[in-house]
């Protein structure tokens, strides 16, 4: 379908739609019917778009006690049209049409459980999606509901707060406020929010006609909660599954899960399997081709949905939405594993996750490029060739030295020593190139993955031994055990984002 750009002209409108059917014309047939589908579609669209503005413009009535007719002029949607129909190609920097420096679009995806529910404005589901309008790849990154934020004086609240505390302060603007602090804490530009509660979501799947999700792994959860605060149980099978609205929200919304199913973690991941789902169900020609279902997205979306995406800017991601494949679309989900983000903490009693890397480097470069996956990243943290380092612990963190021997290990280095330096506290990681500098990649590579600083000192032969050692900067000799190790490393407090959590040692 070729959607109509805001600055074509209105006379494009006005020309007759002639229809012609050809009874023994079997190709002209199907023709016909392909354009017959398109102008449903079209008038669809437009009925919805008309309801929606008008509920739209009932609501700011009442709220503002001014006339329907008022409200309806100052709607972003009506301001848009007359771009629309005067040809004009400024349409403001919040459009889906505006051109990027970067070239991309950054969405808020927000779910809450609304009206009915504990915490009804509490964001559980938490998703930043990006796409790339230049290479038109596709991504998601779910952020936990339980990750640290920041607020000053040393004090953390769960993110999954910031909308129900703005909503309350800034009633209807709990989505957008709570996406402005986001993308403050991520440095990065988030261009639109959706929020969407249980009963929309669910709404919103049946008016599909339901979705084919496949279900990654077969588990049983004996604690979802029930009308009542009672519980059930809920199962799922592996394999491709057709779900109606409240089957989808209980495989998103399950969080006691057997089989690796009960965390938070893999609860991000089934969400970012139903949205791929709904995005598959989009864009058959069931769903593009048929009046009644848009009529009922339109509705769901006008009374379930807060978005600062107007009606037309939905219209103009459509071509954006139809141009995916499971090929360019990237995943990613912030967890505590051993190969995480995050770290565990206990705060006041409150579990909490914060970054391991404490001053969110780490995750801000994953937001700022989510479109490289968790594989190739780690792709590009593994040596080129073989190499072999020396690991020496200058933290106060006993076991260290040997934790980051386990991490390079996994990555592809070979530690054939490890051990305590000759004194602690050191507050930076010290890298020493053995090689006289005939591995520049790996040195460059290594000074990352450690966030560690590069001493120019060399090694100096050892009369009482075959061993070699290097004098540090405060004169300490530092011994080389192994014959073949090409970098030393002296592990300093800049480290301990790779492993080590954020909080102080005393509350390990």
């Amino acid at each position: 379908m070729k959607f109509i750009q805001y600055n074509a002209r209105l006379s494009l409108f006005m020309k007759p739609v002639s229809v012609h059917v050809d009874l023994l014309n079997t190709g002209s047939d199907k023709v016909q019917q392909k354009k017959t589908a398109i102008i449903a579609v079209f008038f669809a669209c437009l009925v919805g778009i008309l309801a929606t503005i008008g509920a739209a413009a009932s609501y700011r009535a009442a709220s503002h006690g001014t006339s329907v007719f008022a409200e309806m002029r100052n709607l972003p949607v009506i301001a848009e049209f007359t771009h629309f129909a005067t040809g004009e190609d400024n349409l403001g920097g919040n459009s889906a049409y505006a051109k990027t420096a970067d070239d991309r679009i950054n969405i808020l995806f927000l779910g809450v459980g609304g009206d009915g529910h504990d915490g009804a404005q509490l964001s559980d589901t938490i998703i930043l999606a990006s796409y790339d309008t230049k290479s038109e790849k596709f991504a998601m990154l779910s952020i936990p509901r339980d990750l640290a934020y920041p607020i000053g004086n040393s004090q953390f609240r769960k993110i999954n707060n910031l909308n129900a505390i703005y909503e309350a302060k800034y009633p209807g603007e709990g989505a957008k406020k709570t996406a402005e602090a986001i993308s403050e804490l991520l440095v990065i530009r988030i261009d639109h929010v959706i929020k969407i509660d249980f009963d929309g979501f669910a709404t919103f799947i049946d008016a599909l006609g339901g979705v084919d999700v496949d279900v990654e792994k077969s588990f049983t959860d004996s604690s979802y909660p029930a009308p009542g605060h009672l519980w059930k149980t809920v199962r799922f099978e592996a394999g491709q599954t057709h779900m109606d609205g409240n089957t989808a929200l209980e495989f998103v919304r399950s969080r006691h899960g057997n089989n690796g199913e009960g965390s938070d973690f893999a609860r991000s991941r089934r969400q970012q399997l139903v949205i791929q789902a709904v995005r598959d169900k989009l864009l058959s020609m069931g769903t593009l081709a048929n009046p009644k279902k848009i009529s009922e997205l339109y509705n769901v979306i006008s009374g379930n949905i807060q978005t600062d995406l107007s009606a037309w800017d939905m219209i103009s991601l459509v071509p954006y939405v139809t141009k995916l494949d499971d090929g360019n679309i990237t995943v990613r989900v912030l967890t505590d594993a051993s190969d995480g983000e995050l770290s565990p903490a206990n705060v006041g009693g409150e579990y909490m996750l914060f970054p391991r890397k404490p001053d969110w480097s780490e995750i801000r470069t994953i937001a700022a490029n989510p479109f490289v996956s968790k594989e190739d990243e780690k792709k590009l943290l593994m040596p080129a060739s073989p190499i072999a380092l020396e690991i020496k612990n200058g933290t106060n963190y006993e076991g260290y030295a040997y934790q980051v021997t386990q991490k390079l290990k996994s990555l592809g280095y070979n530690v054939p020593s490890f051990g305590n330096a000759s004194h602690k506290g050191y507050e930076r990681t010290v890298l020493y190139d053995l090689t006289g500098g005939k591995e520049p990649e790996e040195l460059v590579r290594l000074k990352k993955i450690l966030d560690a600083d590069v001493s120019s000192a060399t090694p100096q032969e050892l009369t009482d031994s075959d061993e070699r050692a290097i004098l540090t900067d405060d004169m300490a000799q530092e011994r080389i055990k192994a014959s073949s190790t090409q970098f030393l490393i002296i592990l300093g407090e800049s480290s301990l984002g790779l492993i080590q959590p954020y909080y102080e040692p005393s509350q390990n």
